[in-house]
């Protein structure tokens, strides 16, 4: 889950570092049952391999492995601190590389299964980045953004980004539930919609 997040040496100011080690119990316990839900996804899928578009620090891969998923994982990611901290910190031996959403350096079909996590909302055009992720994707896609106007409000109501009204000044787009399903089925073929606040998330077929 991780595009544009600040961190600096020894300290992180805000983004994806900053809220998985955040020790607030009950955001821990909200980013663990997200992921669980995706392994559950991705464990459907029956894939082997998959691609994560925005890996960051490597935190879902962290928690795929402790959900004992068995599957061989590749990432890249806009930012190559983020990929040098997860290397260091998490998985020296992770596969990854630099690389943008809108050009990612892989065939079409490479990869039976693609993720992009908290990814899309960042996007100036979130419909081009995920045209790229159906382009690499030789079958499956999950897909996940916040659910708004419900992420919104709990960062509102914890005191988090009061001058945006709760808003995280790094996304561009708030999707609803109805909003988020019709960009993806634009593109693909949407086989499950759910949620896990604040959070949802999508599993799609590529388009023939």
């Amino acid at each position: 889950m991780a595009v544009d997040q600040t961190v600096t040496l020894g300290k992180t100011t805000h983004g994806n570092l900053q809220k998985h080690r955040n020790p607030n119990k009950v955001q821990q316990w909200l980013i663990t049952r997200f992921h669980h839900r995706v392994a559950k996804l991705i464990h459907q899928t029956r894939a082997d391999v998959l691609l994560d578009v925005g890996c960051g620090e490597g935190f879902s891969l962290d928690h795929f492995v402790k959900d004992d998923l068995k599957i061989d994982y590749f990432g890249t990611d806009i930012r190559l601190d983020a990929l040098q901290w997860a290397r260091s910190n998490l998985f020296p031996t992770l596969a990854g590389s630099v690389a943008d959403i809108h050009c990612l350096p892989f065939a079409k079909n490479t990869f039976p299964l693609v993720i992009c996590l908290e990814v899309l909302e960042h996007l100036p055009d979130s419909t081009a980045g995920l045209v790229e992720l159906a382009r690499v994707s030789s079958e499956y896609l999950i897909l996940s953004v916040p659910h708004e106007p419900y992420f919104r409000t709990a960062n509102f109501l914890r005191g988090k980004h009061l001058a945006q009204l709760g808003n995280d000044p790094e996304h561009l787009h708030n999707y609803s539930g109805w909003a988020f399903r019709r960009m993806v089925s634009a593109v693909a073929d949407v086989i499950w919609h759910g949620y896990t606040f604040p959070w949802q998330i999508v599993l799609a077929r590529k388009r023939r």
